[in-house]
């Protein structure tokens, strides 16, 4: 017995796994933009973050704590009725002997309520900032007039992030 299939029938078993594709595509989607998927960590070159009221995420600094490196929160502090600190630590890569590759600095927040407000930090290299407590920081006096001024790598340097939060 030869069976014969209806033109129709063949299309569709040919879209069903793209149309089943493209679905599952859809809906990803729709979690990442919802904040339920998706990446909540932010490298240094990642400076825009948009983020839902309640969610949670993190900022990335490449750190070698073995060198006395140290990032801090800098002064402005961000808008505390737009994002909360909610904690911070220190993430190693490779081998624990000294002069390691070194690793990251992480800077958790929370989203609490709607804005827009801006995280600066501050990367202090060894002796490059004053320490204020708190997990503050500012950068050191500039060296007096007449001095050799210290090379670029050894100076603070700010990192500015835009946050909103919808």
């Amino acid at each position: 017995m030869m069976r014969t299939q209806l033109p129709g029938t063949a299309l569709r078993r040919a879209l069903t796994p793209a149309l089943t594709a493209l679905t599952t595509l859809a809906v990803l989607t729709a979690l990442t933009g919802c904040g339920l998927m998706g990446p909540s960590t932010y490298d240094t070159d990642e400076t825009a973050i948009e983020a839902d009221s309640g969610e949670e995420f993190t900022l990335s600094v490449p750190s070698n704590a073995s060198l006395g490196e140290r990032w801090y929160v800098a002064e402005p502090k961000p808008a505390a009725r737009v994002v909360r600190a909610a904690g911070e630590d220190q993430e190693s890569s490779g081998s624990e002997a000294d002069g390691a590759s070194g690793g990251s600095q992480l800077f958790r927040f929370k989203a609490v309520g709607r804005g827009s407000t801006t995280i600066r930090l501050i990367h202090c290299p060894v002796h490059a900032c004053i320490d204020q407590g708190d997990d503050s920081a500012t950068a050191s006096p500039p060296p007096p007039a007449g001095s050799t001024a210290a090379p670029a790598s050894s100076r603070p340097t700010y990192h500015t992030y835009t946050v909103t939060v919808k």
